[in-house]
């Protein structure tokens, strides 16, 4: 073993090259971790740009940040709406990465496939229904679909079978105004219907967005309608649906009425609120196109629009058919109609109209009485009560209070005597009264709208929705499944003239009857059927047929 010496000289040198290279080693690891520290590379790809996600450090300035990563204050603004030029620490700004090239699609025999340009309110079940495609294989041909289906978009959908040909889609023009009202179209054997569907459903049409909850009832409508579509489509009616989010804004349904497509609908279904459908009602009146308002009994444009379809009637007519049923089926029993000192004009106008139905009828007389059950009590009720037969008693009372109150003491009576309560359909939504009230007191009343759950045909579409949205069909997706199978049916058969349309349901509907009736020389038709509904005191909600209004 040798060992070597060193002087203290040769020690002195050595230790000063040592502290030398310890401080420069120093220096470069401080600068690296400076630049790791301050430079993020976490990168997204967002449409056609990718983008350097940064987190801002303290003393950083929107100037240093720009001159880090090689582009301009501008861009960085730009790219980040959120911020007015002032920044913080903890923000992360997204940072335009200039070397970003967008990858570019493989090649594809373009004569295998259908192009298509999107519109506003297609989505991927629409176009697996019209085209037979599915979202994945969509996505397959069309990378940018990752982003969501958005209008305006070219797809290329692969055709499915060797006859069908490619579309080519004209691009988007304004849609001029016309002067003069067009000829009436009738429809041909084959030829695609085009329906308008035009409702508030924001989140709906939007595949990437989830549904608010004021959005829920018009999507479960809008999958309604969709299931119309479907089954039509099976049974070889061609139909092109477009959906329009009408977002409850006069401007925007403005908007929507100038797509290139509006002369050519066939039918509109909608807008659901009167306050938006006075452009659309202007427009189908002008250019004869059918125009149905699903929801709104406000009969507003039904007076004035000669294609205007009105499904709900106004409640004045249904409180009058109701008066109309009572005297149809209880001509010569005892009427006794509750109404106190703050009661509701709803039950006296039902009392006022079968008064003068009754006028000309001697053996009428003497039928129709009326009761305070607040102020007076069951007291000196129960004294003109039977007990053979049951009792009909009437009221249409909207005041949850004065109603909770009267079903309480009807139900005490009800354990004494039979009682037949001829109401109205806004008592089932009362939340301070029971439902096994309104079946102790045999509640009746009248409905556009009733679904028998017993019926095959209503089983099998509860089972197809429920497949097809992972969901059960609420009462909208009923009422939109039945507007849809009805006037489209109606157009496929006769056309679209308003006075060609069948005015009476036929087959083929689950919780609707209708029958149109118009209304003057110069209106539109409204619906004057309803469903009679029972809540019997066996405990079942049951259909105990149709009554129409009367003239």
């Amino acid at each position: 073993m040798s060992v070597n010496f060193i002087s203290a000289k040769e020690r002195s040198g050595s230790n000063q090259l040592k502290n030398f290279l310890a401080v420069l080693l120093l220096f470069f690891t401080v600068f690296a971790t400076f630049g790791q520290e301050t430079k993020n590379y976490d990168k997204v790809v967002i449409g056609d740009f990718r983008y350097i996600l940064h987190n801002v450090q303290k003393n950083e300035t929107l100037y240093s940040i720009a001159r880090l990563y090689d582009c301009s204050q501008e861009e960085v603004l730009a790219a980040n709406k959120n911020i007015t030029g002032v920044i913080q620490k903890g923000m992360v700004l997204k940072i335009p990465d200039h070397t970003y090239q967008k990858p570019q699609s493989a090649k594809v025999d373009e004569r295998k496939f259908i192009q298509y340009q999107t519109v506003s309110g297609d989505n991927f079940y629409q176009l697996k229904l019209r085209y037979g495609v599915d979202e994945e294989e969509l996505l397959k041909f069309n990378p940018d679909l990752k982003e969501g289906l958005k209008a305006g978009k070219t797809l290329l959908i692969p055709i499915k079978s060797k006859g069908e040909s490619a579309a080519v889609v004209q691009p988007v023009k304004e849609l001029p105004q016309k002067e003069t009202p067009a000829p009436p179209k009738v429809s041909n054997p084959g030829q695609t219907l085009n329906i308008g569907l035009y409702l508030p459903i924001s989140a709906a049409v939007t595949d990437s967005l989830k549904p608010t909850a004021k959005t829920l009832s018009f999507l479960s409508f809008y999958q309604g309608v969709l299931m119309a579509v479907d089954q039509l489509s099976k049974k070889g009616v061609n139909v092109k649906l477009f959906v329009y989010d009408t977002e409850k804004s006069s401007s925007n349904v403005e908007s929507l009425i100038k797509k290139p497509e509006f002369l050519d609908l066939d039918l509109i279904i909608g807008p659901v609120y009167p306050e938006v459908q006075h452009l659309v009602s202007d427009l189908s009146a002008k250019n004869r196109i059918p125009m149905v308002s699903p929801l709104s009994a406000d009969d507003k444009y039904t007076k004035t629009n000669p294609w205007y379809f009105q499904v709900n009637p106004l409640k004045k007519i249904r409180l009058e058919a109701t008066a109309d049923y009572i005297q149809k089926e209880f001509p010569k029993e005892k009427i006794i109609f509750l109404e106190g000192g703050n009661s509701s004009q709803e039950t006296r106008q039902i009392r006022e109209h079968l008064e003068r139905s009754k006028a000309s009828k001697e053996n009428a007389k003497g039928l129709v009485h009326t009761y305070n059950l607040w102020e007076k009590g069951i007291d000196e009720l129960e004294p003109q009560l039977q007990t053979e037969k049951p009792n009909i008693l009437v009221m249409a009372d909207l005041n949850e209070v004065d109603v909770s109150i009267a079903m309480n003491r009807l139900t005490l009576l009800s354990k004494k005597y039979p009682l037949i309560l001829i109401g109205i359909q806004e008592f089932t939504r009362l939340q301070s009264i029971e439902t096994e009230n309104l079946h102790n007191v045999n509640l009746r009343f009248l409905s556009n709208y009733f679904v028998n759950y017993t019926l095959p045909a209503v089983s099998l579409f509860m089972d197809n929705f429920k497949t097809e949205f992972g969901t059960e069909p609420t009462q909208f997706a009923f009422q939109g499944y039945d507007i849809a199978t009805f006037f489209l049916k109606s157009i496929q058969k006769k056309g679209n003239p308003a006075h060609n349309i069948q005015l009476e349901s036929d087959t083929g509907l689950l919780n609707t009857s209708y029958h149109f009736k118009k209304i003057s020389d110069f209106g539109g038709y409204a619906n004057d059927n309803f469903t009679v509904v029972e809540y019997n005191s066996n405990f079942e909600v049951r259909d105990l047929g149709i009554v129409r209004h009367k003239d």
